[in-house]
C-alpha cells in the first residue's frame, strides 16, 4: 500500500506544472509605428533617469518633491495597493504547498444502552487524541501555479502604478512649482512697473500744475497705473490658486504653504536640452505600459485556472498521531495510529459554470489586451504631441525675448522724442503698455516652454540618461 500510495505521489509530482494558461504573443514596444511616433531609435544607449526633475538644479524644487513622495494620500494609496497585493501573492505561493496542522481532543463518552453494539450495558470512556495532519492538493492541471503567477503579474502592476503615480505626482509638484515661480515674476515685473508708473504720474501732475502738461495726460497716466494694479491683483489671485493645488500634491495646508519661509522661490531655470534621436524602447520603461502588460498577463493565467476547473482535482491527505483512553498512555508508542489516502473530486454536471468562467477570463484577457495597445499608442502620441509642442513653444520664446528688447528700445527712443517734441505724450503712453505686456509675456512663454519639458518627462516615462 504504501509502494502505490509514493507512486501516486510522484506521478502527481510529474504532472504537476502542466498549465492551460494561453501563450501571448505581444508586439513590443519597439516594433510599434515608429513614423506615427516622430522620435527615431538610433541612440539605443539612452535610459530612464526617475529622478528627472534634478536636472533642474534646483533644492527648493528637490525638497518639495521629496515632501510630496512622502505626504502625497494618492500615492500613500498606491502604496497601500502594493502591500494588499503581496499579501495575495503569499496567499497564492502558500497554496503550491502542503499544509500541515495539529489537532488535538479530550472527550469523556457515555454510550446509550440502545445502541448497535452496547449490548444491552451502558459503557463509560474517555478518549485523548494528538495529531498531525497532511493535506496538499496536487496540482495537475497548473490551476494553483497559474493563479500564482497570477497574482505576481498583478503585484507587478500595482508596482508599475504606484510608478505611475510617482511620475503624474512629481510632474504635478514641478509644472505648479514653476507657475508660482513664473507668476512670482510676474508680479515682480508688475510691482516695478507700477512703481515707476507712480513717479510718472506724479511727474505729470506736476507738469500739468504748471501748465507743461494737458490733464488727459495725467488722466492717461493714471488710467495706465489703474491697469498695472488690476494686472497685479490678477497674478496674485492666480498666485493663491496655484499654491492652493501645489498645497494639495504637498499633502498640507495652503494657509501653511504660504507662510513656510523656507519656500524661497528661485528664478525661472533654462529649459532642457532634448536629445536629437529618442529610442521608442525607451518607452518599455513607461509605468503605465508597464502595469497594462502586467494586468494583460495576469488575466492570461486566470485563464488557465478557469480552464484546470473542467478536469479532476486530486488531493492527498495523511495523519500521523496518538490516541489512548487514559492521558498517562498517551505518549506510548503502542498509543500511536496513522492514516493515509487520497481524495479525487471531477466535475459531472455544473450548468455551465465552469465554461462561462472560461468565458469571462477569456473576454477579461482580450479587453486587457486592447488596453494594453492603447495604452501604448497613446504613449506614442503623448511624446509626438509633447516633442511637437515644443517646436511652436521654442520658437514664441525666442520671439518674446527678442519683442521685449524691440520694445524696450522703442520706448527709450519714443521717451527721447516726446522729451524733444517731436511725438505726443500718447506714444510714450502705448510703449510703456507695450512693454509690461512683452515682459509678462517672455515670463509667459519662458513657463510654457519649462512645462512642455515636464510633459515630455511625463510622456517618456522619466527623464534620460546615458
Amino acid at each position: 500500500m504504501n509502494t502505490k500510495l509514493i507512486s501516486l505521489a510522484l506521478l502527481a509530482f510529474l504532472l504537476g506544472g502542466c498549465s492551460f494558461s494561453p501563450k501571448l504573443n505581444v508586439k513590443s514596444v519597439e516594433s510599434a509605428d515608429i513614423a506615427a511616433s516622430g522620435f527615431g531609435v538610433t541612440d539605443a544607449n539612452l535610459t530612464i533617469n526617475k529622478e528627472w526633475w534634478k536636472e533642474y538644479n534646483d533644492e527648493v524644487l528637490n525638497s518639495l518633491v521629496d515632501e510630496a513622495l512622502n505626504n502625497n494620500k494618492d500615492l500613500e494609496i498606491a502604496l497601500l495597493n502594493i502591500s494588499l497585493s503581496r499579501a495575495s501573492l503569499a496567499v497564492k505561493d502558500a497554496d503550491l504547498y502542503p499544509s500541515l496542522s495539529l489537532k488535538g481532543s479530550a472527550a469523556r463518552t457515555e454510550t446509550s444502552e440502545e445502541a448497535y453494539s452496547s449490548a444491552g450495558r451502558r459503557s463509560l470512556f474517555n478518549d485523548f487524541s494528538l495529531s498531525a495532519i497532511l493535506n496538499y492538493e496536487v496540482d495537475l492541471w497548473g490551476r494553483v501555479r497559474s493563479s500564482s503567477r497570477a497574482a505576481k503579474a498583478a503585484l507587478l502592476s500595482s508596482q508599475a502604478s504606484a510608478d505611475t503615480v510617482k511620475l503624474s505626482l512629481t510632474s504635478g509638484v514641478v509644472d505648479s512649482y514653476f507657475a508660482l515661480v513664473s507668476l512670482k515674476e510676474q508680479l515682480t515685473i508688475t510691482e516695478d512697473t507700477i512703481k515707476t508708473r507712480e513717479k510718472t504720474l506724479e511727474l505729470t501732475k506736476i507738469r500739468f500744475e504748471e501748465g507743461a502738461d494737458r490733464e488727459s495726460m495725467m488722466v492717461q497716466q493714471q488710467a495706465l497705473l489703474t491697469s498695472a494694479r488690476i494686472t497685479k491683483n490678477n497674478i496674485e489671485q492666480q498666485i493663491a490658486i496655484s499654491s492652493s493645488a501645489l498645497g494639495i500634491l504637498l499633502g498640507r495646508d495652503v494657509k501653511e504653504l504660504l507662510a513656510d519661509k523656507g519656500i524661497e522661490l528661485a528664478a525661472l531655470p533654462n529649459d532642457i536640452v532634448v536629445p536629437n534621436d529618442i529610442p521608442s524602447s525607451i518607452l518599455e520603461n513607461r509605468p503605465d505600459i508597464e502595469a497594462s502588460f502586467q494586468q494583460l498577463i495576469s488575466s492570461s493565467e486566470l485563464i488557465g485556472t478557469a480552464r484546470a476547473a473542467y478536469f479532476p482535482s486530486i488531493s492527498l491527505s495523511g495523519l500521523f498521531g496518538l490516541n489512548s483512553a487514559d492521558i498517562d498512555n498517551l505518549f506510548k508508542n503502542s498509543a500511536s495510529t496513522w492514516n493515509a489516502g487520497a481524495n479525487l473530486i471531477a466535475p459531472l454536471i455544473d450548468f455551465s459554470r465552469t465554461s462561462s468562467n472560461v468565458d469571462i477570463a477569456l473576454i477579461q484577457r482580450d479587453i486587457n489586451a486592447v488596453n494594453y495597445e492603447k495604452t501604448v499608442l497613446n504613449a506614442f502620441s503623448e511624446v509626438y504631441n509633447a516633442l511637437s509642442s515644443r517646436m511652436l513653444l521654442e520658437l514664441n520664446h525666442k520671439n518674446a525675448l527678442e519683442y521685449e528688447k524691440a520694445i524696450a528700445r522703442t520706448l527709450e527712443l519714443v521717451q527721447y522724442e516726446y522729451e524733444a517734441g517731436n511725438v505726443d505724450f500718447l506714444s510714450v503712453l502705448d510703449a510703456e503698455r507695450s512693454l509690461l505686456s512683452a515682459k509678462l509675456a517672455r515670463v509667459q512663454t519662458h513657463q510654457a516652454l519649462l512645462s512642455s519639458g515636464i510633459s515630455l518627462f511625463k510622456a517618456l516615462g522619466g527623464g534620460w540618461k546615458k
